[in-house]
């Protein structure tokens, strides 16, 4: 009979509460992100409306009017998007955190004393059992 016992575990619980906390940090960060992206397109705007009243002031002929107005909606398109990914991204940290406290709590105890007893991984698994 094999030992099916590891030196080595892939992945533990430890790893597991580690990468919670770290993507919920960054998840919040992406959300700074997404507002910085939607102030930066709310001057795009503003610029572009500048220079179309520039161009219709000046009588330029062409296309060039309706490809500001274009940029302009289109701008307003990203701006809109980016508000509402940066409204979204703080739920989704606190779920990830909420994901982490929860293996914190209820899987760290398990993982503790197992590690306490010199395994790398709980055998908590139905056929470990029979």
């Amino acid at each position: 009979m094999r030992d099916t016992q590891f030196t080595d575990s892939d992945l533990t619980v430890y790893d597991v509460i580690d990468a919670d906390e770290d993507m919920s940090q960054q998840i919040l960060l992406g959300a700074v992100h997404a507002r910085h992206v939607a102030d930066r397109c709310q001057r795009l705007q503003s610029a572009l409306e500048e220079m179309r009243a520039e161009l219709i002031a000046k009588f330029v002929p062409g296309v060039f009017v309706g490809w500001a107005s274009r940029l302009i909606e289109r701008a307003g398109v990203v701006e809109a998007k980016a508000n509402a990914v940066a409204d979204g991204l703080p739920r989704a940290s606190e779920a990830i955190a909420q994901a982490g406290q929860l293996a914190s709590d209820h899987d760290k105890p398990v993982a503790d004393k197992v590690r306490d007893l010199g395994h790398t991984a709980p055998a908590d698994a139905s056929y470990h059992k029979e």
